[in-house]
């Protein structure tokens, strides 16, 4: 055969070889992508693939539950505080395992395997690489969180202080007081840039080791396949096998900076989970209230210190009371007494004549609900709304209840009835009729003994009186105790309890 027979035979054998090694790498895309399908059908099939989103929802789920416990302690923190500062934590553990320990768990398997494939060439770069990762690990677990800092606070800090600062804006204008109200936002903002700062260093150090380290390795590496008798392809493998390792060991470097905010993280949510219930439940749980009437003999109220003293109520079944006093003088403590969310500091608390440390809190709300000055409502319908205090009513309960604090007619009249969207924290509705779906979440709730926190405020005469005259229309079917300050809601009512606070508060255990 001739030469020139020899080479086109040879390229058709590489052409052959060539064509056939793409169709492969076709046919294994190909093959990639439908195994990749039928692994994801199949592990949707499993439940062991919900794994990781239950542990976060059993996570949540736990915080929550321990928030809901010792909430009624944190009386004298800003609204909203403490379950921002939950829902961050949660957040950040969350973080921890998916920025902070899996990276680990590639790194430290990348380089085992890395280590173990260069020791097999040339067993000293393997002891050289090994030293390179080492050092850069520990150098990333110890160095870098140390840098950033501890946690000094909750990442929400900066949320009340803004948030305080533009809800007030328009009445800081209107009186010329806006001028150095936004001294502790800035403040929290420039705590926050240093925070940042401070941890972007840390992470630019861990990389500069990691870089270092790798520099030292390769100047290693290179003197000691010097003599080694290497070809020069397995010497251009050894040498890029610490730079290849770099983005490995960085991304440590890069998720340690997280490791004092997940640390904190966790340090709160087990204080949270491990608090005490300021309101246990009873011993023995099968005591039942006798009706709803309300009897209070002897009793201190008050958070952490005596509030108001020696207060002897008795509010049968059906009666209308007010509850009156100036700001500070425990009207709001009293309803949450009432409704078993913090304890009496003594004296008793009587429900259906059982004390309300005999009963638990499901029980003492089931029979009285409490609505605050700002009825919550959420960016939804009317219907979702209202079904937040009875998820199985239907249409014609819903509508009931709306009738009941006249609001029926209001809802018919929108475009969309019951499937009319509220906006963000009910901004589509005016604050008269805030209030009464607020009421009539109460009525779904099957409260029979409604506990009114101020009420008409916020609302002009003629919509409080309207609003008062249907309250007062719930009775005797409910009790109505309706706290105000207001003196032509107090006027209204023939039985009045008028707190006064205690002039000595002095801090007492609460039992």
């Amino acid at each position: 055969m001739s030469r020139r027979s020899r080479l086109l035979a040879s390229s058709r054998t590489r052409l052959a070889a060539g064509g056939a090694l793409g169709v492969l790498a076709q046919l294994s895309s190909l093959g990639l992508l439908l195994t990749s399908g039928w692994l994801v059908v199949r592990a949707a099939e499993q439940p062991p693939v919900l794994y990781l989103i239950a542990r976060g929802i059993d996570h949540r789920v736990r915080s929550y539950e321990g928030l809901a416990r010792v909430m009624p302690t944190a009386g004298a923190t800003r609204r909203g505080d403490v379950v921002r500062t939950v829902v961050a934590d949660v957040e950040a553990l969350q973080d921890g395992l998916l920025r902070l320990r899996l990276p680990w768990v590639s790194a430290l398997v990348t380089c085992a395997v890395t280590v173990a494939v260069v020791a097999l060439v040339l067993p000293a770069a393997g002891v050289a690489l090994a030293a390179f990762a080492a050092t850069a690990l520990l150098a990333a677990r110890v160095l870098v969180p140390r840098l950033a800092g501890a946690e000094g606070s909750a990442p929400t800090a900066l949320s009340p202080d803004v948030t305080e600062l533009v809800l007030a804006a328009p009445d800081l204008v209107a009186y010329a007081s806006a001028r150095g109200r936004d001294v502790r936002a800035h403040a929290a903002v420039d705590a926050l840039a240093r925070q940042d700062r401070r941890r972007a260093w840390a992470g630019g150090l861990g990389s500069l080791v990691v870089l270092v380290s790798c520099a030292a390795c390769v100047l290693a590496t290179a003197l000691l396949t010097a003599d080694a008798g290497l070809t020069g392809p397995l010497v251009g493998v050894l040498l890029l096998a610490p730079v290849g390792l770099v983005d490995v060991l960085d991304a440590v470097a890069e998720a340690e900076r997280l490791r004092p905010r997940v640390q904190a993280a966790r340090r709160r949510l087990v204080a949270l989970e491990g608090g005490s219930d300021p309101m246990p439940a009873p011993l023995d749980g099968t005591r039942r209230p006798d009706g709803f009437a309300l009897d209070l003999q002897d009793v201190t109220l008050g958070w952490d210190a005596d509030l108001v003293e020696h207060l002897t109520v008795h509010v049968p079944e059906g009666a209308r009371v007010v509850v009156t006093g100036p700001s500070g003088s425990g009207k709001s403590t009293l309803a949450a007494t009432l409704s078993r969310l913090v304890a009496a500091r003594s004296g008793t608390v009587r429900l259906g004549g059982v004390d309300l440390l005999d009963l638990d809190r499901e029980q003492v709300r089931a029979v009285v609900g409490w609505m605050q000055q700002d009825t919550v409502l959420f960016d939804t319908t009317v219907r979702e709304n209202l079904r937040v205090a009875d998820p199985r009513a239907d249409d014609a309960t819903l509508w009931r209840a709306l009738g009941r604090v006249r609001l029926a007619d209001t809802v018919a009249s929108w475009p969309d009835g019951l499937d009319t969207v509220l906006g963000e924290d009910g901004s589509r509705v005016s604050g008269g009729e805030r209030q009464r779906l607020g009421l009539a979440r109460m009525l779904l709730a099957g409260h029979r003994v409604l506990v009114l926190d101020e009420p008409t405020e916020h609302l002009d005469g003629e919509t409080a009186r309207a609003l008062l005259d249907d309250v007062d229309a719930l009775a005797p079917e409910h009790t109505v105790v309706v706290v105000s300050h207001a003196p032509e809601v107090v006027a209204r009512y023939p039985q009045r309890v008028d707190l006064r606070p205690s002039p000595v508060r002095r801090p007492r255990v609460v039992r």
